[in-house]
C-alpha cells in the first residue's frame, strides 16, 4: 500500500555486538533467582548513623584516630622491644671485652706459668744431675773408706797377730808383770804346752774401769811368735773339748784362791771385729748356721757339716747373707 511504512527486518546479531541499551536475559529464570537469593543474603550493608551524610563522615574519622592509636601503641612497644635489645647487644658486648681481657690475662698467666715451669724443670735438671755426680762421689768414697777401714784392720790384725786375750781372771791386789806372766805360764801346763818365759814379749791388762767384781778387764799376753798363739788357743780348746763346766778351765786350776771361776782365752781382736763376731754369732743363731768362729782376725760361719765356710768381713756380707736365704 502507497504510504505504508514497514519495520525492517529482524537481522540476527551476535552477543558482542549488543547494544548498550540493551540487556541479555538470562535464559534461565531459576537460576537468575538463587543468584539473586545469593546476593542478597550475602551483602552487608553498614549501618547507616543518622539521616545524613555527616554520621558517615565522623564514623570514619573514628576509625582513622583508632587505627592511629593503634600504629602508636606498636611503635611505642617496638621502640621498647629495640631500646631493651641494645641494651642487651651493649650488656654483651660488655662482657665480650671483658672476657677478651680475661682471655688475655689468663695467656699472659699461662705464659708466665710456662715460663716458670720451664725454669723450675731447668733447675730440677740440674739438682738431679748434681745429686748424681754426689751420689757417685759418695760411693767412690764409702769405697775409699772401706779400703782404708779393712787396711787398719790388717794392720790391727798384724800387731796383734801372736797376742791372746784371757777374760775372767780375777786381778790381784799387788799384781804385776811378773805375776801375770806366772799365770800364762801355769795355764799353759794345765793344757799340756809349756810356756817358756822367754817366749812372752809382753803382757798386760787393759786399762779401764771393771764392769764389776766377777767381770774383771782381761788380760792381753804377746808372744814372740804367732805359732805360739795358735797353739795355746788350740791347746786350750782340746783340753775343754768334752768336759763339763766345772772340768773346763778355771781359776782352781792355776793355783788362783776363792771360788772357781771359768776363763776363757781367745785371740785378742780390734773393737770393730769384736762386734762383727758377736753380730756373726746372733745371725747363726736365728738362721740355724751350726759354725761361727774366728782364725787370724777372720770370722767365719758354716751351715752344717761338711758345708763350705763363709768368711764375713762386714755386717753388710751378713745382711747379703740374709737375703738369699729368705
Amino acid at each position: 500500500m502507497a504510504g505504508v511504512q514497514h519495520s525492517p527486518p529482524n537481522t540476527p546479531k551476535s552477543k558482542g555486538s549488543l547494544g548498550l541499551t540493551q540487556t541479555q536475559s538470562e535464559p534461565d529464570i531459576n537460576s537468575a533467582a538463587k543468584i539473586s537469593d545469593y546476593v542478597n543474603v550475602n551483602r552487608n550493608k553498614r549501618p547507616r548513623q543518622g539521616d545524613s551524610p555527616q554520621g558517615e563522615l565522623e564514623f570514619g574519622e573514628l576509625e582513622a584516630d583508632k587505627n592511629n592509636q593503634d600504629i602508636s601503641c606498636t611503635l611505642a612497644e617496638q621502640t621498647t622491644l629495640m631500646a631493651s635489645l641494645l641494651r642487651d647487644i651493649a650488656e654483651v658486648k660488655s662482657q665480650n671485652n671483658q672476657i677478651k681481657a680475661s682471655n688475655a690475662q689468663i695467656r699472659e698467666t699461662n705464659e708466665e706459668i710456662m715460663k716458670s715451669m720451664s725454669f723450675m724443670n731447668s733447675q730440677f735438671e740440674d739438682m738431679k744431675k748434681e745429686i748424681g755426680e754426689l751420689r757417685q762421689d759418695r760411693r767412690i768414697q764409702q769405697n775409699y773408706i772401706e779400703n782404708l777401714e779393712k787396711k787398719i784392720l790388717d794392720l790391727q790384725h798384724k800387731s796383734r797377730s801372736s797376742a791372746i786375750e784371757i777374760r775372767n781372771i780375777p786381778q790381784e791386789n799387788s799384781e804385776s808383770f811378773t805375776s801375770l806372766m806366772k799365770t800364762v805360764c801355769k795355764i799353759g801346763n794345765v793344757v799340756g804346752l809349756p810356756i817358756p818365759e822367754s817366749d812372752i814379749r809382753d803382757i798386760y791388762r787393759l786399762p779401764g774401769k771393771s764392769i764389776s767384781p766377777t767381770a774383771p778387764r782381761p788380760v792381753i799376753a804377746e808372744f814372740t811368735k804367732v805359732q805360739t798363739k795358735q797353739e795355746i788357743i788350740s791347746a786350750t780348746r782340746l783340753f775343754n773339748k768334752g768336759k763339763g763346766k766345772e772340768e773346763k778351765l778355771n781359776t782352781s786350776l792355776i793355783g788362783i784362791q776363792g771360788k772357781p771361776q771359768p776363763f776363757y782365752i781367745a785371740e785378742q781382736l780390734p773393737a770393730t771385729t769384736k762386734k762383727l763376731f758377736y753380730q756373726a754369732r746372733e745371725f747363726a743363731k736365728s738362721k740355724a748356721y751350726k759354725y761361727c768362729w774366728i782364725s787370724n782376725g777372720n770370722v767365719f760361719l758354716r751351715k752344717q757339716e761338711g758345708d763350705k765356710q763363709i768368711i764375713i768381713h762386714s755386717e753388710k756380707c751378713l745382711q747379703d747373707l740374709g737375703n738369699t736365704n729368705i
